[in-house]
């Protein structure tokens, strides 16, 4: 700007418009010269000043590109599970998002914590299988990266490789925050430059010290505007590991300054003893609990048949079926059926519409006529054998997960 300033003012010392507009009338010009000595020395002195400055600007620009293209050779040193995000291939062929105006409750509680900084700063999701916890988790994970906040995901699958193990959750969580904050970016990197196998060989309790809470920590000492980063885990319990899953639920209890670290956690999984007893070592004032299987079950049938009508609506636009298929009794029924499991009416909807052999509306009328209500799901099971072909015996295998 001061440079601009200075350019206008010679510009308009060499080219006056007031002073000699008698003699520029008369087609003559000034000759003296509007400059003395001591203020042209005193220019080109700024002028030389300013060239410098400009160089310096653009070499350091140049540095700039160099040093993120290093940054991006030192984070390659973190051992990275790409399928575990929420975004992947792999996962979108086993999540869904949950559709609209279903599970308002718990996705509003879940968005109101993620929001409210003083908030307890783990939120443990558990429910049995099949409550429909990793469609909320992948939810709230894209709800939270449409409002451009710095976050990670990781979802276990057991038998998926690195999905079924937690030696590459940190370094994968790490590098998936560094692409949403430079200044964790450069945290991180900093450490890795000192530490270069920290990323692949280091044991969990390192990579869990040097690569989340030290970089947290420095960045809540180095700035004012401290943004919270999440981290949400879904399926925890089918993390293959049973020790290294209590490691983990172990180093956050023993995390005095987690609350103050800006870090919210997201974790889901069954309510199994081992998980249990890893939130009992946790303070009571770090995490906060919600059980789904204690939702009204009006409200989750309600939920599961809007699924259901949204689903079997596209086997009808599929199979050409007729516009009022499938009628309200039969959906009603579905979702009685269902005992308040998305993995039930999920199951169903591909067993009636995916095979390009079957016809839909008879399997519907089979599922709704053998299977009976209010009997145990393994029973219900059983009673379908008898509907399914041999090519569908993993949708049989489905419904028990």
């Amino acid at each position: 700007q001061n440079c601009c300033e200075d350019l206008k003012s010679i510009k308009e010392r060499l080219e006056p418009r007031r002073r000699h507009a008698a003699m520029q009338r008369m087609g003559l010009r000034a000759l003296k010269w509007p400059f003395t000595s001591k203020e042209i020395e005193d220019h080109v002195q700024a002028l030389e000043k300013y060239l410098v400055l400009f160089n310096t600007t653009l070499q350091l620009d140049v540095l700039d590109i160099v040093s993120d293209a290093e940054q991006d050779r030192l984070l390659e040193k973190l051992t990275y599970a790409g399928d575990a995000l929420f975004n992947s291939y792999e996962n979108e062929q086993r999540h869904r998002m949950c559709l609209e105006n279903t599970r308002v409750e718990v996705l509003q509680q879940a968005m109101e914590w993620t929001a409210d900084d003083s908030s307890r700063c783990i939120f443990w999701l558990k429910g049995p299988a099949g409550t429909g916890k990793s469609t909320i988790a992948n939810t709230v994970a894209f709800r939270l990266k449409a409002g451009t906040r710095p976050v990670a995901t990781f979802f276990f699958k057991r038998g998926h490789g690195d999905l079924a193990h937690v030696r590459k959750l940190i370094p994968t969580v790490a590098r998936q925050l560094s692409a949403d904050s430079p200044l964790y970016r450069q945290a991180i990197v900093t450490v890795i430059k000192k530490e270069p196998d920290l990323g692949r060989s280091a044991n969990f309790r390192e990579q869990y010290e040097k690569l989340l809470v030290e970089p947290l920590r420095g960045l809540l000492h180095s700035t004012h505007d401290h943004i919270p980063f999440y981290i949400i885990m879904d399926a925890l319990d089918e993390c293959e590991e049973e020790r290294d899953l209590r490691k983990l639920l172990n180093l956050m209890a023993k995390t005095d300054d987690l609350p103050q670290l800006g870090l919210k956690i997201l974790v889901t999984s069954r309510p199994e003893l081992s998980i249990r007893h890893g939130f009992e070592g946790i303070p009571s004032i770090f995490h906060r609990n919600l059980a789904l299987q204690d939702e009204p079950r009006s409200v989750v049938d309600k939920d599961i048949r809007t699924y259901l009508s949204h689903e079997l609506k596209e086997v009808q636009r599929k199979f050409h079926l007729p516009a009022e298929w499938p009628i309200d009794q039969d959906l009603d029924t579905l979702a009685s059926k269902a005992g308040g499991l998305f993995i039930f009416a999920a199951t169903a909807c591909r067993y009636v519409g995916e095979s390009p052999q079957a016809k839909p509306d008879l399997r519907l009328k089979q599922i709704c006529n053998t299977v009976t209500p209010n009997k145990l799901m393994t029973e219900e099971l059983d009673q379908m054998e008898g509907i399914q072909g041999k090519n569908d015996e993993i949708l049989k295998k489905d419904f028990i997960i």
